[in-house]
Parts: C-alpha cells; structure tokens; sequence
C-alpha cells in the first residue's frame, strides 16, 4: 500500500459515518466511470519501418500495388500447375 493511500486512509478515519459513506459512494461513482479498458496506445512512424519498404525509396504505390497483384496472380497459376 502506498503512503499516500495511507494518509488517505487515516484521514478518512477523522470522518463520520455519514462522510465516510459519502466519500465511498464519491469513489464508486469515480470509479465506475472510468472506462474498463485502456486506450490503445498511438503507434510511431518508426514501427513501420520496412513495412513497405519500395514506397520509401519513391516507388509509386499504385505500381506497387499492381505488382504485388501480378505476383499473387503468378503464384495461383503456378498453384493450380502443381495440383
């Protein structure tokens, strides 16, 4: 436990129980609005180097594209060759 829920704790021994109660109600209400599941971290630029790495060295992404299509067309042919 940390020594700042410690003082916190302590301080909500002073109160009453009225006070207590409102201060538990206070924190479950905090609590239940904070949303359950973290937000996704942003990605940097630097995670995706050598993802693509031909639209870096100024290769058109339309060509790029075309080709990488040419290719999948290329292997379903020598697929179906093999079968």
């Amino acid at each position: 436990m940390s020594s700042l829920l410690e003082a916190i704790l302590k301080q909500a021994q002073g109160l009453s129980r009225e006070e207590q109660l409102e201060l538990i109600q206070h924190l479950t209400e905090q609590v239940s609005t904070q949303s359950e599941t973290p937000a996704k971290p942003k990605r940097k630029v630097t995670e995706f180097y050598g993802v693509v790495p031909n639209l870096l060295s100024g290769m058109d992404a339309q060509v790029w594209v075309d080709q990488l299509r040419s290719e999948w067309d290329e292997r379903k042919v020598l697929g179906a060759l093999e079968i």
